[in-house]
């Protein structure tokens, strides 16, 4: 079988002035057609360096990198029309012309032939649900509007394979939902397509994703389903804990090793949840904390979460939990 992507001891060096950063490094992946694939990880971990030499922007230094058989090295011109990448942070095409006008200026970079384009570009409007703006000039949509019309430049080619890196971000809950369901709606239009995700959002990569590979410093530490990822976790107890500090807490914080954490600047006060072994391990926590001048405000058991998993595979780095699925 030839998968949608692939990767073989796959390393990415980038050197600076005399110092050298590893941003990938041996890194091997498997991606089966027809699925999303998430790859999760911190800022740094090395997400946007795989993406860009799986589609064919960036070289890697050692390894191999293969989309659906051919090599990003030796055979990209091969690769790219049956590729398409999104980012939702770009800016979707030129404010000052339509959003029909604009996908037609897509699909006329990609080579198609005017008939197939005007084909193509009708039932992507219809598929993102554009048609009651495809008139509208660019620049005068909504944020949701916007991102369904990065999500419409991205399907306009008919890709194989699709590179969405992190397409709800900024979005309300309700637009982000509707961007989550086209996606999948489009995977499951044709067993062929296969959506290879990077996201921060944990909700929506259990969501959204039949496999999961969790990268940090440049390295993969986990893969697997989401249920499965989560099995690492099962039989752990979840400690959530309400604490008030005079002063800076990342110091003091720094001590509980793997913790999720987040910080309600007006009161200084912090929720943090902490994977334990045993629950009397709290009892070790709640005195790191008063003995530096803290207050433990709550303390409750929970149970594990996916942002639990992640935490415990890559630390307490901030992660986005607040998705409404």
């Amino acid at each position: 079988m030839t998968f949608a992507a692939e990767t073989v001891n796959l390393g990415r060096i980038f050197k600076n002035r005399g110092s050298v950063v590893k941003a990938l490094e041996d890194v091997s992946l498997q991606i089966g057609r027809g699925q999303i694939f998430g790859l999760l990880g911190p800022n740094g971990a090395g997400k946007t360096t795989l993406v860009k030499i799986l589609t064919t922007l960036l070289m890697p230094t050692s390894g191999k990198a293969y989309v659906y058989g051919y090599d990003v090295v030796n055979e990209a011109a091969k690769i790219r029309p049956l590729i398409n990448l999104v980012s939702g942070a770009d800016t979707p095409g030129y404010g000052l012309i339509t959003v029909r006008e604009n996908l037609w200026f897509y699909s006329m970079l990609y080579g198609l032939d005017r008939a197939t384009a005007k084909q193509r570009i009708k039932t992507v409007i219809e598929q993102v649900g554009l048609k009651e703006v495809e008139n509208e000039l660019l620049r005068n949509l909504s944020t949701g509007y916007r991102q369904r019309m990065n999500l419409a430049r991205g399907l306009v080619n008919e890709p194989a394979v699709l590179f969405l890196d992190e397409p709800t971000i900024g979005l309300d809950a309700v637009s982000a939902r509707n961007i989550r369901r086209l996606i999948k709606e489009w995977v499951k239009g044709d067993s062929g397509r296969t959506v290879i995700l990077t996201s921060h959002y944990m909700a929506e990569v259990e969501e959204m994703c039949a496999k999961v590979a969790v990268l940090n410093k440049g390295r993969i530490v986990a893969i697997g389903s989401p249920a499965e990822l989560r099995s690492l976790v099962a039989e752990k107890t979840v400690a959530v804990i309400e604490a008030w500090f005079p002063s800076e807490a990342e110091p003091i914080l720094d001590k509980i090793g793997n913790a999720y954490r987040t910080r309600d600047p007006a009161t200084n006060v912090y929720r943090i949840r902490v994977v334990v072994d045993d629950w009397d391990e709290t009892a070790e926590i709640v005195n790191i904390i008063t003995s530096r001048g803290g207050k433990v405000l709550s303390l409750t058991k929970a149970l594990p979460s996916f942002e639990d998993v992640y935490v415990k595979l890559v630390g307490g780095e901030e992660i986005v939990t607040d998705v409404e699925t």
